[in-house]
Order: structure tokens, then sequence, then C-alpha cells
């Protein structure tokens, strides 16, 4: 997200500012890709302490970007091999590790207008910067890198509290599946069972031998609810022809 601003900031904003504001002015708020980067990067580590965004080179024209000996050795890695798109990897700074991800800033040929020869850059910047680093540029080579730290403990931290939420999320799934089985098999299936088993003991004892055994299912428990009845009808005539015979 941090290096889509600076893009955005490079190839949109700034041409347009400089149709506004003219050549000879620099306004880093609105022609810095690395500046607005900075900035955004900045007040994203206010919302997440511990969080951390760096434009980091060895020629700065903002002595705040000048890297430290740690990340010299990652921006030579991605100047010695230019296939070399992302690095990461686990570093301690300040006594905690961090976990860091980098990307090279590739120089362009509308970098010049800003890093190329000092005495061409914009008045504006050149008042604002007045140190001779982040100049000479030559198109193609890498000049810098994005690189973005996240405090391993925090982050694990906040991995703990999603685990935690999600294991809880799942365990009440669970429980709620298991309930609405419960539920299921308590109204589709036990109830019915019970039901059927009390009108067998007492067709087995004479009782209700007049009551029809109805059910609209018309699944395997709506065939037992008719066999019983078939059941009841056979008990009911046997018990009638008894009684013929004994007339």
């Amino acid at each position: 997200m941090i290096t889509l601003c600076s893009r955005y900031t490079r190839e949109i904003q700034r041409p347009e500012a400089l149709k506004i504001v003219g050549e000879d002015t620099f306004r880093p708020e609105l022609m810095s890709g690395s500046f607005v980067a900075r900035s955004v990067g900045d007040m994203f580590s206010k919302i997440q302490p511990g969080y951390s965004y760096k434009s980091a080179t060895d020629n700065p024209i903002n002595a705040d970007n000048m890297v430290d000996d740690q990340e010299r050795e990652i921006l030579q890695d991605f100047q010695k091999n230019r296939n070399l798109k992302i690095k990461k990897g686990i570093i301690k700074r300040k006594n905690q590790d961090y976990f860091y991800i980098a990307r090279p800033t590739v120089s362009k040929q509308r970098c010049n207008k800003c890093h190329g020869r000092r005495e061409d850059a914009p008045k504006e910047q050149l008042q604002m910067y007045k140190g001779s680093g982040g100049y000479n540029y030559k198109p193609g080579e890498v000049v810098a890198m994005f690189i973005t730290y996240v405090p391993i403990q925090k982050a694990l931290a906040g991995l703990k509290t999603t685990a935690l939420k999600t294991v809880l999320m799942g365990v009440g799934s669970i429980l709620m599946i298991l309930i609405a089985v419960w539920y299921f098999m308590n109204s589709a299936i036990t109830k019915p069972i019970i039901k059927i088993t009390q009108i067998a003991e007492n067709i087995s004892r004479g009782k209700d031998l007049g009551v029809e055994v109805q059910s609209k299912r018309k699944d395997e428990i709506g065939a037992l609810y008719d066999s019983f009845n078939k059941m009841r009808k056979s008990v009911v005539l046997l018990i009638k022809r008894g009684q013929k015979k004994k007339q």
C-alpha cells in the first residue's frame, strides 16, 4: 500500500502539480514519492505502534533516509542482483526482533528532474535540502529500497489473539451444530419412536385399539406408523372374529 502511494505520487500527482505551480517549485507533500510514502508509514505507525517504514538509501537527499549498517547490506544485495525483487527476513533493531520486507527502488529517467545534477534541481528543493546527497542518479540503477519493519512479538501477540478468536468461533459453531443435530434428532426421530413404542405397548395390552395411528411423514418413520396401524387393524379384526365364534 505504501509503495503504491509512492508510485501514485510520482506518476499521477507530481505531473499534475507541476502543471499548476511550475518547474522550479518543490512541494514534497505533492511531488516526492518517498516523502509521501514515509508520511503514510509514519501515520500507520501511530495507529500500530512498533511498525515502521523507511525509504532507505546510501545517497539520501533527506538525512532521515540514510541506511544503517544492516540496511546497507540489504541494499547492496539488490544492487548486486538486479533480478532480486524482494527480500524478507528477521533483523534485530534496538534490542528487539523485527520481521522486515524490502523492495528495491530503481531510478527512472523522470527522476533526473530532482535527482540528476544538483544545479538542475528545483530551486525550492535546493533551499529545503542544503546537502549534496541525493543527486547524480543514473537511470536503471538501484538507488534505494522501501523497507517495512514489523515487531515480531507484537505480530505473534496478534496471531495468538486471532487464533484464540478462531478457536472460540470454531467451538461455538460446533456447539451450535450439535444443538441443531440434537434438536433434529429429538423432534424428527426420538419423539416419533417414543410415541410408536407407547402405541405398541397399548396395543399389546388391548388399549386404544380404536385409535387410528396416523403420520403425514413419507420417510421410514411414516412407514413404521403405517405398519403399526395395519397391525392395530389386524388385532381388532382378530378380536372381532374371536367374539363371533364365542356367540
